[in-house]
């Protein structure tokens, strides 16, 4: 589609692109909220993973130094403390406790002045007491995370959440008792709204199956929000660039779609392209003696298609082949229940160059005959005076017509290149005469040359029809002139359906 076309369509422009890119705008906010919910929750697996190896070491450690026995604060004591504290990763130290008070631990020994938990400890599962960041316990600058049970202490100093801290700056996020009551760790991201905008807040929670704490990762920028000016900025031109875009193609694969040329194609492929039959009438009898087979289409967009459009166009895209023969096998198909019950009634077939000079169609059509059971001299082939062919071709197809018994006629005479040689050159059966010399029987001037013509034609001894008859002053000449002469026109029958043409027959 041009630019010219877009000018021409502009309310379609202006109508479908700003919804085109709200659409956009929707699915590309709820993708981007798609894959954060999806980062989130692969984050908080590892928050839960990584609190579980934490557990299991400083519950492990305790366990180990309970199993100690006799468990008193000797140097024997505090040295199997210091020997299986190496083996913990995450515990720093452990020491053993009595009446609230710590009274020795691996890495200070025994302890001269025991140091009492004056602390708030959280009560959790399985007898495990919890506390966070307390100091002033030995004699360092240090805050301790403490795991207690019974007379068992464990502190942990190394801060093991440090690198999901640093490593992420996008999400905040928790990890608290089941219950909530109980914050073991929090990371405020900076990254992140502040307080007003928890409305818009995701989360996503997952909970340990093996200790009783979860662990929550959240989100208050969601979709589009997630992103900084700059690339918002950058996604929102982009999208407004593939929202065009978009419209572009979609106008474009319309008006394709929508193209003559298109829609030809589709219709002769679906077998759309359909036939009507205008009656061949004696002009004395006024009886119908045979039919012109009348290509037609009838579009839903362009409406109806004159034949010289359509089959200009398909002999452009190299369709007309399929056209050729296909109408001949529904033409006999059709019409065989009437040339078989009548032997004078005949099938009058128009041909163009392609036929002309296709060395399969007359085979064809003698094949089609010998299908339907019509004889070949009821066909008659029409070779309209504006096939710009040489003459000895028409000659040689007209003879080799004539060789399976088919009938040949002019037809159109009086409108193209032809002149008096090919009356003489060619041996046609029958002369059709064109409308323009019908129309000239109510003209006073023509109707002497008309008179002329129709003089030689009987000298001839050629069958003449006339078409295009549409008044009965017309009729009423050419039945005075010469009773033998054949009509067909208006004045008796438009083209017809099948159905029309069977109940006419009937």
């Amino acid at each position: 589609m041009s630019l010219r076309a877009f000018k021409e369509k502009p309310s379609a422009i202006i109508f479908f692109l700003p919804l085109l890119l709200l659409l956009l705008i929707f699915i590309f906010h709820f993708g981007a909220n798609f894959v954060q919910m999806h980062h989130q929750k692969k984050f908080t697996q590892s928050l839960i993973s990584k609190a579980e190896d934490i557990s299991r070491d400083i519950s492990a450690s305790i366990y180990q130094a309970e199993a100690i026995d006799p468990r008193r604060c000797d140097e024997e004591t505090v040295n199997k403390l210091r020997i299986f504290l190496t083996n913990y990763h995450y515990t720093h130290d452990v020491g053993l406790v009595k009446q609230n008070k710590i009274i020795c631990s691996a890495n200070w020994g025994i302890l001269k002045e025991p140091v009492e938990l004056n602390v708030d400890f959280f009560k959790g599962n399985k007898g495990f007491y919890f506390a966070q960041k307390v100091g002033g316990i030995f004699p360092i600058d240090a805050k301790y995370d403490i795991a207690k049970r019974n007379d068992i202490v464990a502190f942990t100093i190394q801060e093991p959440f440090k690198y999901f801290d640093q490593a992420n700056n996008d999400f905040s996020f928790n990890i608290t008792s089941s219950d909530g009551l109980y914050v073991f760790h929090q990371f405020d991201s900076e990254f992140q709204f502040g307080n007003e905008f928890n409305l818009l807040s995701q989360e996503v929670k997952s909970c340990s199956t093996k200790f009783s704490y979860c662990a929550s990762v959240l989100n208050n920028r969601p979709g589009l929000l997630f992103f900084s000016t700059l690339p918002l900025t950058a996604i929102l031109i982009l999208l407004c660039i593939i929202s065009f875009l978009i419209i572009y193609s979609l106008i474009s694969y319309i008006e394709r779609t929508n193209s003559i040329e298109f829609r030809l194609r589709n219709a002769i492929a679906d077998g759309s392209i359909y036939l009507e039959y205008q009656p061949i009438l004696e002009v004395q009898s006024k009886r119908i003696i045979g039919v012109e087979c009348l290509i037609r289409w009838k579009d839903a967009v362009h409406g109806q298609v004159s034949p010289e459009l359509f089959l200009s166009i398909a002999e452009q895209l190299n369709l007309y082949p399929s056209l050729a023969f296909s109408s001949v096998k529904r033409a006999f198909k059709e019409l065989s229940p009437f040339v078989i019950e009548k032997d004078d009634f005949s099938i009058a077939i128009n041909v163009n160059s392609f036929e002309i000079q296709s060395s399969e169609y007359l085979p064809f059509l003698n094949e089609q005959c010998e299908l339907y059971k019509i004889c070949q001299k009821q066909v008659k082939i029409e070779i309209t005076e504006r096939i710009g062919l040489p003459l000895n071709e028409l000659s040689n197809f007209a003879l080799q017509a004539k060789r399976y018994g088919f009938t040949v006629a002019l037809d159109d005479f009086g409108t193209g290149v032809s002149n008096l040689v090919w009356l003489t050159e060619i041996n046609f059966d029958i002369i059709k005469i064109d409308r323009i010399f019908t129309q000239s029987i109510t003209d006073p001037l023509k109707k002497d040359m008309l008179l002329a013509i129709m003089t030689l034609f009987t000298n001839l001894n050629r069958v003449v029809i006339f078409e295009g008859v549409e008044t009965q002053e017309q009729c009423e000449f050419i039945e005075k002139y010469n009773k033998c002469y054949q009509v067909q026109g208006w004045y008796f029958y438009k083209s017809l359906p099948l159905d029309a043409l069977q109940e006419l027959m009937d």
